[in-house]
């Protein structure tokens, strides 16, 4: 069994006696298990196995471990605002970064994509407070395997949509995905027309490796003879006609249009430094990482519109889509999707991968987390039976619908014997949308569904003794300035790269294609790929 305290190992001595204290307190306040104690019990040790992370305890008291094979695989985790999902998220997190830092032979890969920012910023203290104990070696392994997305007005991490220098899908394709994300994640509409203007631009983007940029396109849709030099050397006939015959191609009224979303964009500063600075100078501002974590802040913080933080959450999704062939399949990895209803009912060429993905990825040893509320009304129905099928377990808190899932599973309650099958599953229905904060249950498939209490996880600054706003400036001081560009910096490269291609039409010349094994035709394609046995495996 692991027996790993999520935040007791951060604490100092005093802090962890009382810590430990607290702990021992909620004991003998545990309700004693309903029904067959001695299937609860030979379940929970079947779940359990090398490396196991600890999920909580039965209401007896006893420790439910899961083992790591079954714990990083693909899963759901469900529950109402305030039930206790996140704070029981923030546990496993916490686990595997105690792994990650304490020793170096430890290779183990998480993303977390957090839409609403929530869990990131509590993880983002987590980080801090692990910083502010370890000593000069373990700092350095920290700042090194950290990477941070962030937008603030000080400072950016950076983002080439149209970057396919690595070339795992094809110019046109990667073009076609961040043109479906656009548009869905878009609070207007797009007709027919601007789609397409829209992908023919990014098409166009993508193959000259440039920066979404306004002056730019604006001199591109208005100068015959600038147009011409830029798509010169372009290889793609049926792009480069579009451009050439943009007049014909092209209608006045939609080329304006495309203009102005692209300005509406492009207005918030923090994205316009984020997206704007120019590949090729990427590998100039940051040092070479070799990042473990990554951490999304999506949020908009009343900073920028929501939809424009989805939008970069579902590019970060595809983009970790399009690298998963080259991971290291026997380096465990756990994809978490906080808000996934929502990222996923918004973004149509998500759906399919990201689904089918929650089975196929495990050849690669990256396991997904699709956490949210009312996931059963929230998406299509096909998809959430196909999340039901391919995913390895399931944490249902406080919730209503989808307690019909767990429902065949759970150990016959003798208090209930005498209902009839229609009255016990009512009377489980609303057990389950009554349950108490941090309460669960926890299927994994094969075994009974296991009701669990989460493990208590107290608030990080108390515990530390330093507020949170002195969490989150020590974190991003010494860790997030590793993977993040100072604003007057990308301000002053898309201001240089204007300056050559705009103004002087120093157009460079288009980057050859790479000469690896052909691009995936797409995503299906790509998770075809990985479904497929590896030579020598």
């Amino acid at each position: 069994m692991s027996g790993f305290d999520p935040l007791g190992w951060l604490l100092g001595k005093e802090q962890r006696r009382a810590y430990e204290r607290a702990r021992a307190a909620e004991l003998p306040k545990l309700v004693p298990a309903k029904g067959p104690d001695a299937l609860l019990e030979k379940a929970r040790r079947r779940v359990d196995g090398p490396n196991a992370f600890t999920f909580g305890t039965l209401p007896s008291g006893a420790r439910v471990d899961v083992s790591a094979d079954i714990a990083l695989m693909s899963a759901l985790v469900i529950g109402a605002s305030g039930s206790g999902k996140t704070r029981f998220l923030l546990g496993l997190i916490l686990e595997l970064l105690r792994r990650l830092f304490s020793s170096p032979a430890v290779d183990v890969e998480l993303e977390i994509v957090d839409p609403k920012a929530e869990t990131v910023l509590l993880v983002q203290q987590a980080v801090a407070a692990m910083y502010l104990r370890a000593d000069a070696r373990l700092r350095e392994r920290i700042r090194r395997r950290v990477q941070v997305i962030e937008w603030s007005r000080g400072a950016v991490s950076p983002f080439a949509p149209f970057d396919n220098a690595d070339g795992l899908v094809s110019n046109a394709y990667l073009a076609y995905l961040r043109t479906d994300v656009t548009v869905q994640a878009s609070p207007s509409s797009y007709s027919e027309p601007l789609r397409q203007a829209l992908f023919m631009l990014s098409w166009l983007l993508t193959e000259k490796r440039f920066p979404p940029n306004v002056r730019f396109v604006s001199r591109l849709f208005s100068d015959a003879a600038f147009r011409a030099r830029v798509v010169a050397d372009v290889a793609e006939p049926d792009l480069r006609a579009y451009f050439l015959e943009l007049e014909r191609t092209l209608a006045r009224p939609t080329a304006d249009a495309l203009l102005r979303r692209l300005q509406t964009d492009l207005a918030f500063p923090e994205l316009r430094l984020s997206i704007g600075i120019p590949p090729a100078d990427l590998g100039t501002v940051l040092p070479k990482q070799d990042p473990r974590v990554v951490l999304g802040n999506y949020g908009s913080a009343m900073a920028l519109p929501p939809s424009k933080g989805f939008e970069r959450a579902a590019h970060r999704v595809t983009d970790v889509l399009l690298r998963a062939p080259r991971r290291d399949p026997k380096r465990p990895g756990l994809l978490i999707l906080e808000e996934a209803p929502t990222l996923l009912s918004g973004s149509s060429e998500l759906v399919e991968p990201l689904s089918t993905g929650a089975r196929t990825l495990r050849s690669v040893g990256l396991g997904i987390i699709f956490c949210g509320q009312d996931v059963a009304n929230a998406l299509p129905s096909p998809m959430v039976r196909t999340l039901q099928l391919n995913t390895r377990w399931l944490a249902l808190f406080r919730s209503h619908e989808e307690a019909s899932w767990i429902y065949p599973h759970v150990v016959a309650d003798e208090a209930l014997a005498s209902l009839g099958e229609g009255e016990r599953q009512k009377e489980f229905r609303r057990h389950v949308e009554s349950l108490a904060r941090q309460r669960y249950y926890l299927l994994v498939k094969g075994e009974p569904a296991l009701p669990v209490i989460a493990p208590t996880i107290p608030d990080i600054p108390t515990l530390c003794g330093i507020s949170e706003a002195e969490l989150l400036d020590v974190f991003r001081r010494e860790v997030a300035s590793r993977s993040m560009v100072p604003a007057k910096v990308a301000a002053d490269l898309i201001a240089r790269w204007e300056a050559d291609v705009v103004d002087r039409a120093a157009v460079p010349p288009t980057p050859l294609k790479p000469k690896a094994a052909p691009p995936a035709a797409g995503i299906a394609d790509l998770l075809a790929r990985l479904a497929a046995p590896k030579k020598g495996a």
